[in-house]
């Protein structure tokens, strides 16, 4: 658990280089006042079952409705298994199931609404879960819907070691713990699997995983991708459904850049893969800039090969069958923001990106562009991440990172947000009062975000 600790601190500081609460982006202001027009962007009326509360003023545009999910809030905060965890990513899947990933996770006890305390737990790099649909065609809201995939360590015994413990769903193959120490919920720290994005195609499901390796000083250094194959066959419950059929540990031997962290699979029939690639613009730099760039799959299977759109020297693109070198992909940025956690979605003729200002901005960005591979420009703010958390106990946070878009959560078109959350120790994650609400996700939801375009 100590190296845990460490690790995760050690990559919070390397990959975001932390600076106060809510960093405004330089080069402009993105809050222009806009009095709302309820003729052309009608009021919101969500149905009072989704538990949706309004944050009001959230966007400086008031024909932007910004509510906090309340029903799904409810929806992953947890007593047994699974009561917390970062790197929150969906996939739809075809029989209307929505998949879920999640990185560094807890998994163990926590106490009821009283008090919420995180207890004993261990700490699983990465788990994965189903939501199946619900009695109205949506994904489902009931604690039922949600079927957690998990290799557990024990469930029968509550006073014994191990209770409602998880093993970490894939392993890197150069994991350092033993059969035996994986077998009693050790959980391998030296090299481990993060999880990007996944497509289903040819009615399975393709996942991509960074691959991770924590050894040495410079602790947190991206390693291989893999490419992860699961079945579709039967029914949650069923043996075959998301059996695992096969891991490409070696799909790329190296992948510094990370691309497929989010991808997007277009009508073109490429499948357009995301990320945000860190680095100092100058060497005496005291922070990195954080550049989107993109790649795409020839087809929509990511076993098709991959080629990369990079600039030349004179700042034209092309797309290129090599991996970029780190001078390529430095000069081959598909918007001028410095931004993080890039999602791109289309919607009619426009293709739009959601990402957090880098970095640790507590707000979230839209930009668009009439190409998955753009430049993304026309930058707005979307909506912001409130100060305090709802939970009972400590309620400001330290860092707000990763707020990932999932647009199979999506009921009446609007853009539906988790986001992630830490605390300043590690240790609060533990024995405190309102410790099992730290490092989980909560959830948003937007309405008439094409408002911010003037549409």
């Amino acid at each position: 658990m100590e190296n845990a600790i460490r690790m995760r601190t050690l990559y919070l500081f390397m990959f975001f280089c932390v600076l106060p609460f809510g960093v405004a982006m330089a080069d402009g202001d993105l809050t222009h006042h806009v009095e709302a027009d309820t003729v052309r962007w009608p009021v919101p009326q969500p149905q009072a079952s989704w538990k949706l509360e309004y944050m009001p003023h959230n966007n400086a545009n008031h024909n932007v409705y910004v509510y906090k999910d309340k029903l799904y809030d409810a929806l992953f905060t947890r007593t047994l298994g699974w009561n917390g965890g970062d790197g929150v990513q969906t996939t739809a899947l075809p029989d209307g199931n929505v998949f879920w990933t999640f990185n560094d996770s807890f998994y163990g006890r926590a106490t009821g609404s009283s008090t919420r305390i995180r207890q004993s737990c261990n700490f699983p790099r990465n788990s994965i879960m189903v939501q199946t649909q619900g009695d109205d065609g949506l994904p489902g809201t009931k604690s039922s819907n949600l079927k957690w995939l998990a290799d557990w360590v024990q469930r029968t015994n509550p006073s014994g070691s191990g209770y409602y413990h998880c093993r970490t769903h894939l392993r890197h193959p150069k994991g350092e713990r033993t059969d035996d120490q994986i077998e009693n919920g050790e959980v391998d720290q030296t090299y481990l699997y993060w999880a990007g994005d996944g497509t289903v195609v040819g009615g399975q499901l393709q996942v991509l995983w960074a691959g991770v390796y924590n050894g040495g000083e410079n602790l947190m250094q991206s390693d291989n991708r893999a490419l992860a194959i699961y079945s579709l066959e039967g029914t949650p419950g069923s043996s075959t459904y998301l059996k695992l059929l096969s891991v490409d540990h070696e799909f790329l031997e190296s992948d510094p850049i990370g691309y497929g962290s989010t991808l997007w699979e277009d009508e073109d029939g490429h499948t357009y893969l995301y990320s945000c690639y860190q680095y100092k613009k100058k060497a005496d730099d005291q922070l990195n800039t954080s550049s989107p760039v993109v790649a795409r799959s020839q087809t929509h299977d990511l076993r098709s090969p991959w080629e990369y759109y990079v600039a030349d020297e004179n700042g034209t693109f092309r797309w290129q069958s090599t991996y970029p070198s780190d001078e390529e992909v430095r000069r081959s940025a598909i918007t001028s923001r410095s931004v993080s956690t890039a999602w791109v979605f289309k919607d009619g003729d426009w293709y739009y990106m959601t990402a957090q200002g880098y970095v640790f901005s507590k707000q979230v960005y839209i930009m668009r562009s009439r190409n998955p591979w753009g430049p993304f420009e026309e930058c707005h703010q979307l909506w912001t991440m409130p100060w305090v958390l709802d939970k009972i106990g400590t309620r400001t946070y330290q860092n707000f990172y990763m707020p990932h878009l999932h647009q199979s959560l999506s009921r009446e078109g609007e853009l539906v947000f988790s986001t992630n959350t830490d605390c300043s120790n590690f240790w609060d994650n533990f024995n405190e009062k309102g410790s099992a609400d730290f490092y989980r996700p909560y959830f948003f939801r937007v309405y008439n975000w094409k408002a911010v375009f003037g549409e």
